[in-house]
């Protein structure tokens, strides 16, 4: 067995001796060294010391400071490493979070559509949409002076010059096989046998008679649409104020030919027809406003028959 080296503390610093070596000096002894590193120690704040075998070729050994961490070594290590994979795992877990929400919130999105809106505030703007549907027009129902019934147009024109030639304006309206010569319209039978009595004083035959507009399904855009169902409501309500004697509003009609749709494909024809008539409204009297009515509700069944 080889000899081991000795190291000692002397003066704070480690020293190598052999085991016959004297100290230096002779000033120390192991005795005296004891003591006065025993009295260092109390006196400071020198870690207690312990033997270590060194890691030099020729063996040996040496004392230096206890560590008071030592006992809390494996600890320290398992907390750090506890720490670090927290950490790592922390993120991971974190990241797989996120991108789970994101594909959640992906799929709850709703599909992007295109936006129409400018297209169609333009489409509005100028009165035009852009598709038609159907439109079921029901057929009006009022009393008409039939003032004859003929087989040929020509006829049934010499029966309209005649009276309006008595100051009772008549027009021809063809229904079926045969030309009609009408001469007023009430909204009630008895208001139209008021109106025949009158023409009756003044020589001139009339019938008071049942009238039905045809009833028929129309293409229309949504504007048209609105605007015909507001035509009907108003020539509704000027035929039951000319019916109790008043006269046509050209007020009132003023708003309905404002509302006109513009560009429109389907009712061009009808709006056209109504702006003419519209221009007599104002000075219309009580017949003339009867046959104002007449004339509109001919001219938008052929819109609907058409």
């Amino acid at each position: 067995m080889g000899k081991k080296k000795l190291f000692v503390w002397l003066s704070g610093q480690k020293s190598r001796m052999q085991r016959n070596q004297s100290i230096p000096d002779g000033k120390y002894s192991i005795k005296e060294f004891s003591k006065e590193h025993a009295a260092t120690m109390e006196d400071s704040d020198i870690p207690e010391l312990i033997r270590r075998e060194s890691d030099d070729e020729d063996g040996g050994f040496y004392f230096s400071g206890k560590s008071g961490l030592k006992p809390f070594k494996p600890f320290l290590f398992a907390s750090i490493s506890a720490i670090i994979i927290g950490s790592v795992l922390g993120v991971f877990m974190l990241n797989l979070f996120v991108d789970i929400n994101q594909g959640m919130s992906q799929q709850n999105d709703p599909v992007p559509v295109a936006d129409n809106t400018d297209e169609d505030n333009e489409a509005n703007k100028s009165g035009k949409d852009k598709t038609a549907s159907s439109m079921a027009i029901k057929p009006t129902t009022a009393y008409v002076l039939q003032a004859g019934k003929f087989g040929e147009k020509a006829n049934a024109d010499e029966m309209a010059k005649a009276f309006s030639r008595a100051g009772f304006p008549a027009i021809v309206w063809e229904k079926g096989d045969y030309f009609f010569t009408l001469s007023g319209i009430a909204e009630t039978e008895n208001q139209g046998t008021q109106l025949a009595n009158e023409m009756t004083d003044k020589g001139l035959e009339v019938y008071v008679k049942e009238w039905s507009s045809s009833k028929s399904e129309i293409q229309l855009s949504k504007s048209e649409k609105q605007w015909v169902q507001a035509y009907q409501a108003q020539w509704k309500d000027t035929l039951a104020a000319v019916s109790n004697g008043g006269r046509i509003s050209a007020e009132k009609w003023k708003e309905i030919v404002n509302g006109t749709p513009k560009e429109t494909e389907h009712i061009a024809n009808f709006t056209a027809f109504l702006e003419e008539k519209y221009q007599q409204m104002g000075q219309a009297d009580k017949r003339q406003s009867q046959m104002l009515l007449l004339n509109l509700w001919k001219q938008f069944n052929q819109l609907v028959v058409d």
